[in-house]
């Protein structure tokens, strides 16, 4: 995939996406280039022109269903046992992390 995505970039840049060209594109991206994939690229490429190729696949992927259909709902609320409980819980949490926050100092060193 990456020999492909090199290949559209030496188009880009307006050279022919010659073996030499991918694997000099690949290098200096940091990709060890992989030369049986880029000959077989190559061989496919020969006589053909990369725009016809992508407005092919464009054509293809015009027909194909894309977007969500959206997720399903969220879940329901818990039941009403242990609700109180729950929010004597958080209201704790809350009270201690302010406790722990305070110090004298604020965010930026100042006091």
């Amino acid at each position: 995939m990456s020999e492909i995505a090199a290949l559209v970039l030496c188009k880009l840049g307006g050279k022919a996406g010659s073996a030499d060209d991918i694997k000099a594109v690949l290098e200096a991206a940091g990709v060890t280039a992989n030369d049986d994939a880029i000959t077989k690229l190559t061989g496919d490429m020969d006589g053909k022109d990369v725009n016809d190729l992508l407005a092919a696949g464009m054509d293809k992927l015009k027909n194909v269903p894309m977007g969500g259909g959206g997720g399903g709902g969220g879940g329901g609320g818990g039941g009403a046992a242990g609700g109180a409980e729950a929010a004597e819980e958080e209201k704790e949490e809350e009270e201690e992390e302010e406790a722990e926050i305070g110090g004298g100092m604020d965010m930026f060193g100042g006091e």
